[in-house]
């Protein structure tokens, strides 16, 4: 339909095949529902929840109103629209998916590795009111088939703090196929040494779960590793001024229980599927080697560029390690997979869904 035809249809007093119901009287739920969400929605505000998003809304009212179906997310929307408790402005649309579009982002490729997909970051250090010292935090969130977010105050941004805070997570949450991890030292290890797989990197393979390091210096790409530390610091640290330790931990905990709520409600169903895996209570964490490299996989993704480092070079780095490319696919984005069986790294380019293997080489490494 035009434009014009819609802005003519949205500004009569009725519609014009004579349904019925004038604009603005509602046709699926009535009054009473509205102000029960409305009232749900103010109930959230003055607990000072950390969560206030229609999806929680809808959790209140189903578990509030046990008889009845809850309202959907348009009408709980609208509802606290017109009552002014909007408390986030909706989303601007921004660049990054043009040139995501454009640059031949692999979309399809990293969805169909795994079901279940999460990524896991150490938020920026933080400094509480009258102390010098640094604070760090881990935090970790679904992002694909499950949805939650859970942070934690930690000692040092090391490998045994990452390692520890997963374990005890997936010891009653489903291990991903995927975890999504930025190229920080702790996640990749190695220093300049090429082709070292990290302590982390082995417990990762160990727990059969595919690490996949995010594209280096390019944050719209990766939305759910950037998106720690801005949920973090908007949703918690921004909110409070913190004096001590105990009183961070505290926040987090309350800020966990939120998500874990809406993890539990919202998954219901889900988290009884077939398959599920879990890290067994009191099992051992092997940090040292690999168990088997049999159907082990490490993903990249990576961009094409010329490199001044290298005379102009055009390729990327896997591990430290320089792979030359093909000048067609500068400024593009390819996804690198290691085969640790057989140690070898395929190079795959994805254009609409369709993807090509530009180059297979040999690729050892350091385990």
């Amino acid at each position: 339909m035009h434009r014009a035809t819609l802005r003519a249809w949205f500004g009569n007093t009725h519609y014009q095949d004579r349904r019925g119901w004038a604009k603005g009287t509602l046709r699926q739920y009535t009054p009473r529902v509205r102000e029960r969400v409305i009232a749900l929605k103010q109930a959230r505000i003055d607990r000072q929840k950390y969560f206030l998003g229609s999806p929680y809304v809808q959790m209140d009212y189903a578990k509030r109103y046990l008889t009845e179906e809850a309202p959907s997310l348009w009408f709980i929307d609208e509802s606290v629209r017109q009552a002014g408790l909007q408390t986030h402005a909706p989303k601007k649309r921004t660049k990054g998916q043009d040139i995501v579009k454009r640059h031949r982002f692999p979309i399809k490729t990293i969805v169909g590795l795994g079901r279940i997909q999460q990524s896991c970051d150490f938020v920026g250090k933080k400094y509480i009111l009258g102390s010098r010292d640094p604070v760090s935090v881990f935090s970790t969130s679904y992002y694909q088939w499950f949805e939650i977010y859970q942070i934690w105050r930690v000692l040092a941004e090391t490998v045994e703090e990452a390692v520890d805070r997963l374990a005890m997570f997936w010891g009653d949450h489903p291990l991903p196929q995927v975890l999504r991890i930025d190229n920080a030292m702790t996640f990749r290890g190695g220093g300049r040494r090429p082709a070292v797989l990290s302590r982390f990197l082995k417990f990762l393979l160990n727990s059969n779960v595919m690490p996949l390091f995010a594209a280096p210096y390019r944050s719209y790409t990766n939305p759910h590793i950037e998106g720690h530390n801005r949920t973090f610091t908007e949703k918690l640290w921004a909110k409070h001024t913190f004096t001590s330790l105990p009183a961070i931990d505290r926040e987090c905990a309350r800020f966990n229980a939120e998500s874990e709520e809406f993890f539990r409600f919202k998954f219901a169903v889900r988290l009884k599927a077939e398959g599920l895996r879990y890290h067994r209570p009191g099992a051992t964490t092997n940090l040292l080697g690999l168990n088997t490299t049999r159907g082990k996989r490490i993903g990249f993704i990576r961009f094409v560029e010329s490199w001044k480092e290298r005379n102009e070079e055009i390729g990327i780095v896997v591990l430290e390690r320089f792979i030359d490319l093909p000048g067609a696919y500068l400024n593009q984005y390819v996804f690198a997979s290691l085969d640790l069986a057989a140690a070898r790294l395929h190079i795959i380019s994805e254009v609409e869904g369709q993807t090509t293997v530009i180059r297979t080489l040999r690729f050892p490494y350091d385990a």
